[in-house]
């Protein structure tokens, strides 16, 4: 990531491999029926093809020090080395050549690479790369798969249908137990596991500190044991660098410019990080190259603008949770377990077009809610009137609760001193696309705003039309951030006639009061357009039974 980012603003990057493919944990430790290697190649080989040059098979520390890249004319390095050393317990019997770390284990497995799972194999460990462990040996041939970890059920990191998934394909889960040591036999086989009770996993501050019965031990038959406890850093990348470490075990760098103890050495991932999902370490690098932009381009780092926003609430506002129209979810269909467990093909189908555009109107689109600007607003509660979810309230100007804004862009389209903005505007998208639209489909020259709640996939994309002669057809998610003004946008552009059409009901309509609402907003246009003179009937709001082709056809035809 930080290298394509770098590439686009016309640098040349120089990666380094340590493997013999690019790709990192996707490429070789997330199992392919959870993500194809041909999605992750597709996307390397895109990345490369923006003139970056990739050498696979050198590994930092050993063939070639962080100093002879510099050496050698680079002017800045980053450091993305992730953690790609497994952690092991240092309990007895842990070296024996059938306990493995579970980053070793997936790449083997998830690779076609030869590996003795055994027949009896046993995990320990209770998140994700757990599940994946045990659900790759089951898919591996093993006979008989188990977990073992500390958590109960209900506290173990791992997601819940994660562990739902485990379970129907025939994986048992031993909870509140902890490793004590790996039992090997007379014969230097390993023979099972010992381990013994948990009393508690974490504190009263809700930090990770595991206690023991130490006098409750069980052993767990098992010939094959996989370590999932963690990850860490593998620091050969350190020989004649001169780079430091923390006490964290990380590498010592500033959050503030991505830097470490040398100037002309950038960290990113989880070289300096906690632990997180791939989409956070693709966003560190991504700030990364900002940085090296910046001390390569001024000579100095200022990330402040980079930062990330504020987490957003999980939840919203109870009061206005009630008041939201609800949309089913629509379930993500699977293979079933019989058959996904005996083979590493995707086992999540996908959703299809018809179950994808319900889903997706589903988003409360956090992040995208009102903001005010304090330098315009007059405090004259308009805004506070016309929120169906009460999310404005006014101090010393208005304000907006996060918790309860639903993006609706209602309070937008109804301030008098345009003194509130929303992070998308698909109206205003429109706006720019329909000089286009006009000139290009030049027998339309009526634009239709529909309410996208019940079309289809085709009607979004264009493929599909009312049939109508002469009518353009722009369906919305909601009609409730469409103002006045975007109305007239229509008429600017070169459209004879505009009609808004709003499904029948605010049932259909994902942001209560939008069809009264919009009968106003186009009532009022209409008499002002009559007063200076541009005809009355140039705009018209229309009631369709829903977003179909066949009731929109039908409203219009009847006149």
């Amino acid at each position: 990531s930080a290298a394509l980012d770098l590439a686009l603003r016309g640098y040349q990057p120089v990666i380094y491999e340590k493997s013999r493919a690019a790709g990192g944990i996707p490429a070789q430790v997330i199992p392919p029926y959870r993500l194809p290697r041909e999605a992750v190649k597709a996307d390397v080989d895109w990345i490369l093809a923006h003139g970056i040059e990739l050498n696979t098979g050198v590994e930092i520390g050993r063939d070639k020090t962080v100093q002879d890249i510099v050496d050698e004319g680079c002017k800045a390095v980053i450091i993305a080395a992730g953690l790609s050393n497994s952690r092991i317990l240092p309990l007895p019997g842990t070296d024996h050549p059938r306990v493995h770390g579970v980053l070793n284990f997936l790449k083997a497995v998830g690779n076609n690479k030869e590996i003795d799972v055994g027949h009896d194999l046993l995990v320990i460990g209770g998140g994700n790369v757990a599940c994946d462990a045990a659900r790759s040996a089951v898919r591996y041939g093993c006979q008989r798969v188990r977990m073992i970890c500390l958590e109960a059920e209900e506290e173990m990191p791992a997601w819940d249908w994660e562990i739902e998934e485990c379970k129907e394909e025939g994986i048992e889960i031993i909870n509140r137990r902890g490793p004590e040591s790996v039992q090997i036999s007379k014969d230097g086989a390993i023979s099972g596991l010992q381990h013994k009770k948990v009393t508690r996993v974490f504190n009263e501050e809700g930090r990770f500190a595991p206690e023991f019965d130490e006098d409750v031990l069980d052993i767990t038959e098992c010939d094959t044991v996989v370590f999932a406890i963690g990850q860490a850093l593998d620091d050969v990348f350190l020989e004649g660098s001169g780079l430091e470490m923390n006490q964290y075990n990380r590498l010592n760098f500033s959050p503030e410019n991505q830097m470490t103890n040398l100037d002309w050495v950038f960290a990113c991932g989880e070289a300096v990080t906690p632990p997180g999902s791939v989409v956070e370490a693709c966003a560190s690098g991504r700030r990364a190259a900002e940085a090296v932009d910046q001390y390569l381009s001024r000579g100095k780092v200022d990330l402040s603008q980079y930062d990330l926003h504020p987490e957003i609430v999980d939840r919203i506002d109870e009061e206005a949770g009630k008041i939201i129209t609800r949309i089913e979810r629509h379930e993500q269909p699977v293979l079933p377990p019989e058959e996904r467990k005996n083979s590493f093909i995707p086992f999540e189908l996908g959703l299809t077009s018809e179950t994808a555009l319900p889903e997706a109107q589903r988003c409360l689109e956090c992040g995208n809610g009102a903001e005010v600007i304090a330098g315009r607003c007059v405090k004259c509660l308009t805004c506070v009137r016309v929120c169906p979810f009460g999310a404005p309230y006014i101090d010393s100007v208005a304000h907006i609760d996060p918790t309860r804004c639903q993006a609706c862009g209602i309070c937008v389209t109804e301030c008098p001193a345009r003194a509130i903005t929303i992070g998308n505007r698909e109206v205003v998208r429109v706006g720019y696309e329909l000089t286009e639209k006009l000139k290009t489909e030049s027998n339309s020259r009526t634009v239709a705003y529909i309410c996208g709640q019940g079309a289809s996939e085709g009607q979004w994309q264009g493929r599909e039309n009312a049939g109508l002669e002469g009518v353009m057809e722009i369906y919305l998610s909601s009609l409730s951030r469409l103002d006045i003004s975007d109305l007239l946008k229509a008429f600017e552009k070169g459209a004879e006639k505009v009609i808004v059409a709003v499904c029948q009901g605010d049932h259909d309509e994902r942001h209560p009061g939008t069809r009264d609402r919009m009968s106003r907003r186009v009532s009022r246009l209409s008499r002002e357009m009559e007063e200076i003179g541009l005809g009355k009937d140039r705009v018209r709001f229309l009631e369709v039974e829903d977003g179909s082709v066949s009731s929109f056809k039908r409203v219009m035809s009847e006149g």
